[in-house]
């Protein structure tokens, strides 16, 4: 089993004949697939169906301030995600039992057309234009919270895939996710190294990373007042029903 990048990284080479068996993959090269390891997991990381998780983060409102930065050194100072699922108003009226209300999220021409007037006062933003910028995105609020108790602000973001550090970086992954990153960094090492890879490793990379993307496929249960009961799609059968 692979446990640390250069373990994965060998097993890779070892797929595309670059390495033979048992053979050690010089520093040079080593460092070279790192490279190209973490370039695929940066690729991976803007794909929704290739992450496995989302993060939850809180983060305090200021009193008047209506546009906030997030990132390294931001007002929210976190990891840049690649993308915002979702974000809430954590109302701290009661502190020991908060109250969660969603914000929506406007797109540029929402902002723009539904939000004329951007200086509204309330006592917690209902609304959040995210601009997407890099290296700090800013979120836009409204209405400004301008008064009463400080509320917090979540954040629901995609969990990046952790790119390692090191050759000596330990690979600690879910369930599938290793033989994804072993067969799909073996058809780019491929490529990188002139390698000739193998009808058989191109297509398990394909399956391996598409039985990844449909154990991270969201919940496309949708809802009808005039139902009884959720209607929910049953995206792998391509069929509609009750409860499913």
């Amino acid at each position: 089993m692979s446990n640390t990048a250069l373990d994965l990284i060998s097993s890779s080479l070892r797929l595309v004949n670059v390495l033979a068996a048992g053979e050690t993959c010089p520093i040079s090269e080593a460092n070279d697939a790192l490279q190209v390891f973490n370039d695929m997991i940066d690729s991976w990381n803007t794909m929704r169906l290739a992450i496995f998780t989302t993060k939850t983060e809180d983060f305090p409102l200021v009193l008047g301030q209506q546009s906030y930065t997030m990132g390294p050194g931001g007002n929210f100072n976190t990891v840049r995600p690649a993308q915002i699922d979702a974000m809430s108003a954590i109302l701290l009226y009661n502190p020991s039992n908060p109250v969660e209300e969603p914000i929506a999220m406007y797109s540029w021409d929402q902002w723009q057309t539904k939000v004329p007037v951007k200086v509204v006062s309330g006592s917690f933003p209902t609304i959040c234009y995210d601009d997407g910028g890099f290296p700090l995105r800013t979120l836009n609020m409204w209405p400004i919270q301008s008064t009463g108790t400080i509320n917090n602000v979540r954040i629901y973001s995609w969990q990046a895939l952790t790119q390692p550090a090191a050759l000596n970086t330990a690979i600690s992954v879910p369930p599938g996710y290793r033989q994804a990153f072993r067969f799909n960094l073996a058809v780019l090492l491929g490529l990188e190294f002139s390698a000739t890879v193998p009808a058989g490793v191109a297509q398990v990379a394909v399956e391996s990373l598409a039985r990844i993307k449909v154990i991270n496929m969201p919940d496309l249960t949708m809802e009808s007042d005039l139902l009884p009961e959720p209607l929910s799609t049953n995206y792998r059968a391509d069929m509609f029903g009750l409860g499913f």
